[in-house]
């Protein structure tokens, strides 16, 4: 009994220190090579932050670069009101200049949350849906959706880039044989 009560302390520390997080994928019949041309378009923001699709379209190229794919490219088209929620048009103009330019691979999804929770640590929340296609046929190659939050003291943009990163480690992503 004496032994319990640090071992269930512990495994509740822990369980606060990592945050509460959540990841599901759908892997496809082929592996995403990283030689590839990917094309990333603003995703569709479904949240109630301004331009949150844009941000993580941007951390994405990141974490696509730094896991070794060195052709990707952002596609953000103008926006006639950047403090509008919705995206999709956008979306729609990008995925026609990525086409038209010959990716391989769109980059799409969603943001359902990016905000600072209410409360008295007002703790960040992401939550994001990503999907690569094949350009041309619009095929899903790949998805998955994450989401998590964080600390009272942790950026929005730290826990974006985690529930990305936690995405793009679920991708079946593979080196080119060139």
């Amino acid at each position: 009994m004496t032994l319990l009560r640090p071992l269930l302390l512990a495994g509740l520390f822990l369980a606060t220190l990592t945050g509460c997080s959540t990841l599901i994928s759908e892997s496809g019949e082929t592996p995403i090579e990283l030689g590839e041309r990917f094309a990333v378009v603003p995703f569709v923001n479904l949240s109630e932050t301004p331009q949150a699709g844009d941000r993580a379209a941007s951390i994405a190229v990141a974490i696509l670069r730094a896991k070794g794919a060195p052709r990707v490219e952002l596609y953000l088209p103008e926006d006639a009101n950047p403090l509008m929620y919705e995206s999709q048009a956008r979306q729609e103009e990008a995925l026609m200049m990525a086409e038209a330019e010959g990716a391989d691979l769109i980059v799409t999804g969603t943001v359902e949350e990016w905000r600072y929770k209410a409360g008295f640590d007002s703790e960040p929340a992401v939550g994001v849906t990503l999907i690569v296609r094949r350009a041309g046929s619009n095929d899903i190659v790949w998805s998955g959706t994450a989401a998590s939050t964080g600390w009272g003291r942790e950026s929005l943009g730290t826990v974006g880039r985690d529930v990305l990163e936690d995405l793009t480690n679920a991708m079946p992503l593979i080196r080119s044989l060139d």
